[in-house]
């Protein structure tokens, strides 16, 4: 990274943190601006007609995950193994192969979605208009499945000023102006997914135009013109085809519920879960920041063996995952009403439950760091998608059992039993030989104190009647507390040695080392 202090120059680990909390501030301003998008859409819609439309996202949301199999990650794997390799003919193959594979896959999920969309729709009141909403959102899969792998090469060359700006900036920008012109004008909900589907179209042209002087720069450019390319084919789809799976979970985690409750319920209930879904996920924009460089740096350290290095990226990653997404588990937990009455109005009230048992589901994710993506790049593969497939039946069956008597917050529980599992089951994986502690003692204090601080603010504000102000005075001392005990593991001072000059910082860091 250009500009970064020379003694970062060669820490991997520093190095990733200070890019991610690049990419984190560039997540904030994506936070603020996708909040005001859907407490807009929220409030402007029906709840018929938001439903039509958060139901027509979550289907694009799993077609995408079909769409991009897994090959974001094996971008983001091997481009830099054969980088290290000096194997660039392999570097650009690789990425060549990607983009037309995920391109294919797009166009045929695409006209599967449109083909198939009056039966998807036929269970909602007005079967036609929401079938014309999943047409227009169906162009939405290609699009943004291209968009994410251009995340990870950007990752890979270590370029997250180029992510922030299309991913962070561009895109949160041209949704809120999409949205306040559906208000001033009074548009309908198909005018909005039309916005939706322009606005990934825009920011995949916009990372066009960066790509081609990142080529230049690696030389791979005219290797490119002249077709001087090895395609690995075989080699990357034994490591992208199992952990599809990965991809596929997730998406169903996501939008899954969502879908079944479209099938199951009404309208009305898939339009209450996915109003909080986009509030409870903010927490896990903290581990999808960390995530994009770790991946690449953690290939890299695996190459070469330094399986010491790797277990400090993994825990220094986990715990900076953990204290920042604190904050947002706290509010969304323990001020779940306040908040979602805030939002998004009255009409939303019954769905602060919903916020609060996703936000557990969210935290333990956070939490517990990218221990998916690490066995991933150890070559557990097989283990991975052991995991995923028993999270996938439990999912489905949990939903299917709760949603009947509970409607939306069977579909919530549902979630976050899952997510709970599936990370007690990546965790317990890490300590098969992988050379990563389960839980490293040097962060379990952190952890504990994380535990404890949360157990505590939560018993307060759930169980006490107390009023709003002292509510989010708790909230706002136990983040205190925790960033108090954490502080010596994140390595602030060591990560981020500007801040030390600054005279109030440097007294905190201070008593933080000592």
């Amino acid at each position: 990274m250009s500009g970064e202090p020379t003694g970062l120059r060669g820490d991997p680990t520093r190095a990733q943190v200070r890019g991610s909390t690049l990419l984190l501030v560039g997540q904030a301003f994506a936070l603020v601006a996708g909040l005001a998008v859907q407490v807009l859409i929220v409030r402007v819609l029906s709840k018929a007609e938001y439903g039509a439309f958060a139901y027509a996202l979550s289907l694009a949301m799993l077609a995408e995950a079909v769409t991009s199999f897994g090959l974001r990650r094996g971008v983001s794997r091997f481009m830099p193994t054969y980088e290290e390799r000096g194997e660039d003919a392999k570097a650009l193959g690789t990425l060549v192969f990607a983009f037309c594979t995920i391109l294919s896959l797009g166009l045929v999920t695409m006209l599967a979605l449109i083909g198939l969309r009056h039966m998807l729709t036929g269970s909602f009141p007005s079967p036609a208009h929401a079938a014309a909403v999943l047409l227009i959102m169906s162009a939405l899969t290609p699009a943004q499945a291209l968009a994410n792998l251009l995340d990870g090469v950007f990752a890979v060359y270590v370029r997250p000023g180029a992510i922030v700006v299309r991913k962070y900036v561009l895109t949160p920008l041209l949704r809120l102006v999409v949205v306040a012109l559906l208000a001033l004008e009074s548009h309908d909900v198909r005018f909005l997914a039309a916005g939706y589907v322009l606005t990934a179209i825009v920011g995949l042209a916009v990372y066009g135009t960066m790509l081609a002087p990142v080529l230049r720069d690696r030389g791979l450019w005219d290797r490119l013109r002249t077709r001087r390319l090895q395609m690995p084919v075989g080699e990357v789809l034994r490591f992208t085809v199992p952990l599809l799976s990965t991809d596929v979970t997730r998406a169903l985690l996501g939008g899954g519920n969502a879908v079944l409750l479209g099938i199951m319920a009404t309208p009305g209930d898939v339009a209450e879960l996915r109003a909080v879904v986009p509030v409870s996920l903010t927490m896990t924009y903290v581990l999808s920041a960390f995530g994009i460089l770790f991946v690449p740096l953690a290939a890299r350290l695996h190459a070469r063996g330094e399986l010491a290095d790797l277990n400090r990226l993994y825990w220094q990653t986990a715990i900076w995952t953990a204290v920042l997404s604190f904050p947002v588990f706290i509010t969304c937990t323990g001020l779940a009403g306040p908040l979602t009455r805030l939002l998004f109005g009255e009409r939303y009230a019954h769905a602060a439950p919903l916020l609060a048992v996703l936000a557990v589901g969210h935290f333990v994710t956070a939490a517990a760091g990218p221990n998916g993506v690490l066995l991933g790049v150890l070559g557990r593969v097989r283990y991975v998608v052991f995991a995923n497939l028993g999270a996938i039946v439990a999912s489905v069956a949990l939903n299917v059992a709760l949603i009947p008597p509970l409607g939306a917050l069977g579909a919530a529980l549902a979630t976050a039993a899952t997510f709970v599992g599936l990370n007690a089951a990546l965790q317990a994986g890490l300590g098969r030989d992988t050379g990563v502690h389960v839980l490293d003692p040097t962060y379990a204090s952190a952890y504990l104190a994380l535990a404890a601080v949360s157990a505590i603010a939560l018993a307060l504000l759930l169980l006490g009647s107390l009023p709003l102000l002292v509510e989010i005075a708790v909230a706002v001392l136990a983040t205190v507390a925790t960033l108090g005990f954490a502080r010596r593991r994140l390595g602030v001072a060591e990560t981020f040695p500007e801040l030390a000059r600054l005279p109030g910082v440097r007294l905190l860091l201070a008593a933080g080392r000592r």
